[in-house]
């Protein structure tokens, strides 16, 4: 009793709050303009699709909302790395909002207030309205519910809850008007029942191509210029451009790092006075207090030294982490079940000759053994780059970690004791072990990470401005990159319908910046995942037919092939010929020991077959279409020719097939309608104008 009264009491705000959140979140599960959001004043347009504009204030708005919502669900703010992939995820909702709000009116869609009223004051009202309105035992209180609604102090809200059935509703219609056009064929049924219930088993024999050498046939020129003219379509290419580019990465800077170290060293410094670590980490830290196990090679080298040569209750750092800085408060020693080892290697690689290698390895040794420094042969002779320039030193390791020859020798050998050479696909490895451990410290620790500062961001996008701001004066991109020390890349060839720009990433504005402008035209800064990068248009290439000779020599190995496969199939017609009626696929083993009869198991119609065969549909339903014992004659699969005997097969069930039929036309429609609509919605796209400026207003 005490929950309903509750209800009663704080319905308008309920219902206000379920509206809300209601209309925040629908926007990423389909999106219609439910938040009325508007551009106001002068402030630049970002967007256009299909002639709506969309402006920063408007898109901000939106982005700001979400962002809410996002930390209402989540109970966490967005980091600022993320926002980048955050407004793009908004932006990719809001296109999609407009899309289909244009194609509703376009095809004019329309849902009444009687309808409106029926869905509100139906049955089964919708979930975001009456969730609140579960007692106790799960059960909707209606009446209490239809209170709400009657509610004078609600009507602004039931207005808001009445906007968002309709938007819903509209949803709805125009997926049933797209999905009108489904149509499930009897034959359709029948093949999905088969997939799933008739079975068959069968034997071949593969001639297989590739056993014929390359000598062996001859492909002349009139050869591949035949195929080329055969194909056409095959080197066929779309427009397509090339861009050569500066990239500016956000990178952390020295002084980015430095900075984080000074705020540590403060830290570090109240710590040694304030014996409430765990306070500081309240303050200090983006993550609750914890007590660590910092094992073996969870840290950089000087951390870890620092860290397990401390004394109980001492403070480390600030120290060097993977991730930033970080200091620690020692609180205890502990023994773990896992054992670390502290180990050197000198590697020789295998190639080009592996007893030279050997030879080399063993000379090392004898020279180790005779007193030589570990840490200056490695530095000469190591063909370890990682570890060669630190003396050998790999530092700690744990099982599993490691090859496991390597993992073998280091954690079965001695304190001290010159080991080798150790064989894996590495090379030949001569190992040192220094130290073994079970030793655990256990340490409570702030670290925060080095990320870019907004100093830092604002200097590498103006270094990005200045160089396009000279290159658009008339200076020449790649002399100027020179001058200024950028690193010119280029990308490979794309085309117009790409949103991939090759070594740059997913960048529709990139794209059209290309096909809208012509050879070396140069662009302005833009805003892209990583950093900023400054564009030329490097290379047009017009649409049409790739010449033969670009091609010739990438058409040899599948003429060679195709001549091959004549051959193939010429020798299994005369094998089947040999096969006496009655007899079976293993009569020809004993006229050629060269050929192996393979049974494939059980497979399904229209599956996988094993035995090798794989998803090869000639063969699944060539198989299929045999009697049992019969024998096929050459069948052209993916690997080679087959000679099929079926074995046994499943028949078509009509009685379960008659009992199954509504569930599997009701699957099939499941499944063509989450398709259709997704094929519709990304043709839309591909069919709209979308202009994306926000590269020229976000960094």
């Amino acid at each position: 009793m005490a929950i309903m009264t509750r209800m009663r009491d704080n319905m308008p705000a309920i219902l206000i709050g379920l509206v809300v959140l209601f209309l925040i979140t629908i926007i990423f599960d389909w999106g219609m303009n439910y938040l009325g959001l508007t551009g106001a004043g002068q402030n630049p347009v970002i967007g256009i699709i299909n002639g709506k504009e969309i402006t920063y204030q408007e898109f901000n708005q939106l982005v700001e909302r979400a962002r809410e919502n996002q930390k209402a669900q989540s109970g966490q703010e967005i980091e600022d790395e993320q926002m980048e992939t955050f407004r793009q995820q908004v932006w990719d909702a809001y296109v999609t909002q407009i899309l289909l709000e244009q194609q509703i009116e376009k095809w004019g869609i329309k849902v009444t207030d009687d309808e409106i009223r029926n869905i509100i004051l139906g049955e089964d009202p919708p979930e975001f309205l009456k969730r609140n309105f579960i007692d106790s035992l799960g059960n909707f209180n209606r009446s209490i519910y239809e209170q709400a609604l009657m509610d004078p102090r609600n009507k602004e809200a039931l207005v808001q809850a009445e906007d968002a059935v309709k938007q819903q509703r509209l949803q709805e219609k125009l997926q049933s008007y797209i999905q009108a056009s489904i149509v499930i064929p009897e034959s359709e049924i029948k093949r999905k029942f088969s997939e799933q219930n008739v079975k068959a088993e069968a034997q071949f024999v593969l001639f297989d191509p590739n056993k014929i050498k390359d000598n062996e046939v001859i492909a002349t020129e009139d050869d591949l210029k035949k195929y080329y003219n055969e194909n056409l379509e095959q080197y066929k290419i779309e427009a397509q451009r090339k861009l050569k580019y500066v990239m500016f990465r956000e990178q952390a800077t020295k002084s980015d790092s430095d900075a984080v170290r000074k705020g540590l060293v403060s830290i570090a410094e109240e710590a040694k006075r304030d014996t409430d670590f765990a306070s500081l980490v309240k303050i200090y830290s983006n993550k609750p207090y914890q007590e660590k196990a910092i094992t073996h090679g969870s840290l950089p080298k000087d951390a870890e030294r620092a860290i397990y040569s401390a004394q109980i209750s001492e403070i480390v750092g600030p120290v060097s982490t993977y991730e930033g800085y970080g200091i620690y408060k020692i609180l205890r020693d502990s023994l773990g079940t896992d054992e670390y080892v502290h180990a050197s290697h000198i590697l020789i690689n295998i190639s080009p000759d592996s007893a030279i290698a050997f030879k080399k390895a063993k000379e090392l040794i004898n020279n180790l053994k005779s007193g030589a420094d570990f840490a200056k042969l490695a530095k000469q002779y190591s063909q370890d780059p990682g570890s060669a320039v630190n003396g050998g030193d790999l530092g700690w390791f744990g099982k599993g970690m490691m090859v496991p020859e390597f993992e073998k020798a280091a954690f079965n050998g001695k304190l001290g004791e010159i080991i080798g050479p150790v064989k894996t696909a590495y090379g030949y490895h001569i190992i040192k072990v220094f130290e073994k451990s079970r030793k655990v410290v256990i340490a409570a620790d702030i670290v925060n990470p080095v990320k870019v500062s907004a100093q830092t961001q604002e200097e590498i996008y103006n270094s990005a401005g200045d160089f396009a701001y000279i290159i658009n004066k008339n200076s020449e991109f790649e002399k100027e990159a020179e001058l200024m020390k950028y690193q010119v890349l280029e990308t490979s060839p794309f085309n117009e319908k790409s949103d991939f720009v090759p070594g740059i990433g997913m960048f529709k504005p990139l794209v059209k910046f290309a096909f809208d402008n012509k050879l070396g035209a140069v662009s302005d800064v833009f805003r892209i995942s990583n950093g900023y990068v400054v564009v030329k248009v490097s290379e047009i290439i017009n649409a049409g037919v790739k010449k033969f000779d670009e091609v010739k020599e990438t058409i040899r190995p599948t003429v060679l092939r195709e001549k091959k496969m004549e051959l193939i199939k010429k020798q299994a017609e005369a094998m089947r010929k040999k096969i006496p009626a009655g007899e079976s696929l293993n009569y020809l083993s004993g006229l050629d020991s060269t050929l192996t009869v393979t049974t494939t198991g059980s497979f399904n119609y229209g599956q996988y077959v094993g035995g090798g065969v794989g998803r090869d549909f000639a063969f699944n339903f060539t198989a299929f279409r045999l009697k049992p014992n019969e024998i096929s004659n050459p069948v052209k699969g993916t690997r080679g020719y087959y000679l099929i005997q079926l074995l046994s097969k499943t028949e078509f069930d009509s009685t379960a097939y008659s009992i199954q039929k509504n569930i599997l036309r009701n699957q099939i429609f499941q499944e063509k309608r989450t398709s259709l609509f997704n094929t519709w919605l990304n043709e839309l796209k591909k069919n709209s104008e979308i202009e994306d400026f926000r590269y020229k207003y976000y960094r």
